[in-house]
């Protein structure tokens, strides 16, 4: 009986044993698999009051209260915070856009991805900026942000930063806008509503995917990296937007034609329609293109691209000089432009680099 026992004991010290190998070996192997991924907050409503009480907001405190808000992130990869500023979206430009692309690409080989914690009013053109900065991406570049904060009950931060996380493990080597379970390449993101979890739509391109019970990704849209990453800082914002209202008169604009701005986007109707008459827009155009600038037509309307030669109206700013948008979304122009002006001034050239697809905008 004795030996029985002794046998037994023998043999829970034998399974025991490997089952204490067989878990470590396979700790090690989860630890080699787990992706180091920089979550890099910039402000914005995610983070608001009383995720921080002490109006102190420091990497470590801040990660300390996402992971026990989220504790599932811990299971996804290894998180690192990095905050280079705690800023409202509004407030966020050209500075913060170089400051973002510089620790995004000084940290690319120490990381397997990247999320950009932001304030949705502006994160269509923090994200625009970061693809035409960070150009032959090979990594993920993930911009999420909340309608309501992580602190409230009822929110729709925890959603979307644990998508952007996973997303952000994944190999999609592009900047992506994460946001209400929707996947948009962030240069074609647009910011529709302030009161829906799904703020935003991407108007005339795909999804790059949707998140539901499987995460679908299209993978033929995804870009492909052609050469080594490259980091293209600093923007010039020589760059302006007029939006065009009925009755509204070229006139007090006029001492743009004078001013050191060198690129114009008009915001005209439907497929891009000036008016011609009384409110001479194209007369304007033509004096723009006079002095040297280079000008282009938008739409107030988010879908079907900007098509100025469907009407006269519109054929006669393209043959004033002006030259349509396309498709791409006015923030994604507006940013590119800015960028285009710190590579030349020529006219030409600003003409034929915007009509090059640098990222996916076109």
């Amino acid at each position: 009986m004795s030996s029985e026992i002794s046998s037994f004991f023998y043999l829970k010290i034998i399974i025991s044993f490997y089952g204490c190998v067989i878990g470590l070996t396979r700790q090690r192997n989860t630890e080699k698999k787990v992706k180091k991924i920089l979550l890099i907050h910039t402000g914005g409503t995610f983070g608001m009051a009383p995720l921080e009480p002490d109006d102190i907001l420091a990497p470590g405190n801040f990660q300390e209260e996402i992971l026990n808000h989220v504790p599932e992130l811990s299971d996804l990869a290894r998180i690192r915070v990095e905050i280079p500023f705690n800023l409202d979206s509004a407030n966020l430009g050209q500075t913060e856009w170089d400051r973002l692309a510089q620790i995004i690409y000084d940290k690319m080989d120490l990381y397997d991805g990247f999320v950009v914690i932001h304030g949705t009013d502006t994160m269509a053109y923090t994200a625009s900026a970061l693809s035409f900065s960070l150009l032959n991406l090979r990594k993920p570049v993930v911009l999420t942000g909340a309608q309501r904060p992580l602190s409230k009950l009822r929110n729709d931060a925890r959603t979307n930063l644990i998508d952007a996380v996973e997303l952000s493990t994944m190999a999609i080597p592009e900047v992506m806008i994460v946001f209400g379970q929707r996947i948009i390449r962030g240069n074609r993101a647009k910011k529709v509503n302030i009161y829906s979890y799904n703020a935003f739509e991407s108007p005339n391109f795909p999804y790059l995917g949707t998140i539901g019970v499987n995460i679908d990704i299209d993978h033929e849209l995804l870009l492909q990296a052609h050469g080594s990453p490259v980091l293209l800082g600093g923007f010039i914002s020589k760059v302006a937007v007029i939006s065009i209202h009925p009755s509204l008169t070229p006139q007090y604009f006029e001492p743009l034609i004078e001013s050191d701005i060198q690129v114009l986007i008009l915001q005209g109707f439907g497929a891009g329609n000036l008016p011609g008459m009384e409110n001479d827009w194209v007369s304007f155009v033509e004096q723009l293109v006079a002095a040297g600038k280079n000008v282009f037509i938008a739409s107030h309307s988010f879908y079907g691209g900007v098509k100025p030669d469907l009407y006269e109206s519109g054929h006669k700013a393209l043959r004033a000089g002006a030259q349509s948008i396309g498709k791409m979304t006015i923030e994604a122009a507006y940013v590119k432009l800015q960028k285009i002006l710190t590579l030349t001034s020529e006219k030409q050239s600003i003409y034929e680099r915007f009509n090059q697809n640098w990222a996916g905008e076109i």
